[in-house]
């Protein structure tokens, strides 16, 4: 199976392959199949699996079914978050409303989330770090008044040595719609068996059981 680190939801370990992985992995295992994974640019990945030199690939988006490639039914749902420190009592009901104050994102945001992130990137007091796990932190020192960022991305690097770190200090601005990230496989037949017993796992609670793994309990 192909995939490019992105910690957590892709992680280049023998142990810990991160959420989207390990949702696959887990499947694939309760239906008698063995997961190796190799990581490689996903663009790579997509034209390796449709050439049938891998079995399958994860994450992917927006792909619909072509020759040697088959769409699963969404693994796991990426959520665009912009996070405040609690205390400050800002309450943004759309993102224009975060213009003008201080905001820290990843690097190449824009190219994600639209022309609106293109003026944005223009104000002063904007920043894009190249180091993703800082973002958190800097948002608890009060260094910036907003954060952009995946909230399982932001939740893992705030929470990487301690599980059980106080996150009611944030509050979530749901500002942005969710993406839902797929897995790809280059035989027909192996991707509908990975549906039906995708839609059992996700009924036993299995995919929660794997976040929290990587997150812990995120009940405020």
């Amino acid at each position: 199976m192909l995939s490019s680190e992105g910690p957590p939801h892709t992680i280049k370990h023998e142990e810990h392959n991160g959420i989207d992985l390990d949702v696959v992995k887990a499947v694939l295992n309760r239906l008698g199949y063995d997961v190796k994974f190799h990581f490689v640019p996903l663009g790579r990945a997509e034209s390796l699996i449709k050439s049938g030199d891998f079995k399958a690939m994860a994450p992917i988006f927006m792909a619909k079914d072509d020759d040697n490639f088959f769409v699963s039914l969404p693994i796991v749902q990426y959520a665009p978050t912009v996070f405040s420190l609690r205390e400050n009592n800002l309450n943004p009901s759309n993102l224009a409303e975060i213009k003008g104050h201080s905001v820290i994102t990843f690097q190449g945001a824009p190219g994600y989330f639209g022309p609106f992130f293109d003026e944005l990137s223009q104000q002063k007091n904007y920043f894009e770090s190249p180091k993703m796990k800082v973002i958190p932190e800097l948002i608890r020192k009060g260094r910036y008044e907003y954060a952009v960022l995946d909230k399982y991305i932001f939740y893992y690097f705030y929470r990487l040595k301690n599980k059980e770190r106080d996150v009611s200090i944030f509050t979530e601005h749901l500002l942005m719609p969710a993406v839902t990230a797929s897995a790809v496989f280059s035989d027909k037949d192996l991707r509908d068996e990975f549906n039906r017993e995708l839609a059992v796992f996700l009924l036993e609670g299995g995919y929660q059981r794997i976040v929290e793994k990587y997150l812990g309990k995120l009940e405020k």
